[in-house]
């Protein structure tokens, strides 16, 4: 039995390895309250698992929320290249929940996200209620072949009108895999 699960062990590793040809790393994962008030508790954790970061966390607010705003930012740095931005947007986070947006960028991030919270958030976001995730990734999948071998920088800041909430920062690498 134990070399059978060992063979199937190398043949799902062969099979990703042909399948998904990048990794996507997470070195650093932040959540940063800027309104201490706001949060009864929150966290952020990074785990490495094999060729693939995992993400959990939760955060519980002391108040409702709603017209939550959300401005992301993406940068990646390539060897002996200038520092390079993929975008920066700012978007309503509550029209982002309530899966209001038609743009195929943001509902697919939204839809891969999603599938690992606890619960599909609405705004109002309610007061007292554990939002959590759990074992996050990103699928690679997802991420155009064209983006080269880099190291990126993801940041998000979240704002009600014109007050600052809280900060998240991922930073990480994009690389090929070096084979099987």
């Amino acid at each position: 039995m134990t070399r059978l699960k060992l063979k199937l062990f190398v043949l799902s590793f062969l099979v990703e390895s042909c399948i998904c040809p990048q990794v996507v790393k997470l070195d650093r994962f932040t959540f940063d309250p800027d309104d201490p008030s706001l949060f009864v508790s929150e966290s952020a954790i990074l785990d490495q698992d094999f060729n693939r970061s995992y993400i959990s966390g939760h955060v519980v607010l002391t108040r409702e929320l709603n017209d939550l705003m959300i401005t992301s930012s993406m940068d990646i740095i390539r060897s002996h290249r200038p520092e390079m931005r993929l975008y920066k947007v700012t978007l309503n986070f509550c029209s982002i929940l309530n899966n209001a947006y038609k743009n195929k960028f943001v509902k697919t991030l939204y839809h891969s996200f999603a599938a690992f919270l606890n619960t599909r958030p609405k705004c109002p976001l309610k007061a007292n209620f554990n939002y959590s995730f759990e074992r996050a990734y990103v699928d690679e999948r997802l991420i155009p072949s064209l983006i080269p071998d880099c190291t990126y920088r993801l940041k998000m800041s979240f704002q009600l009108k014109s007050k600052q909430l809280a900060h998240m920062q991922l930073d990480g690498r994009y690389m090929s895999k070096s084979g099987p």
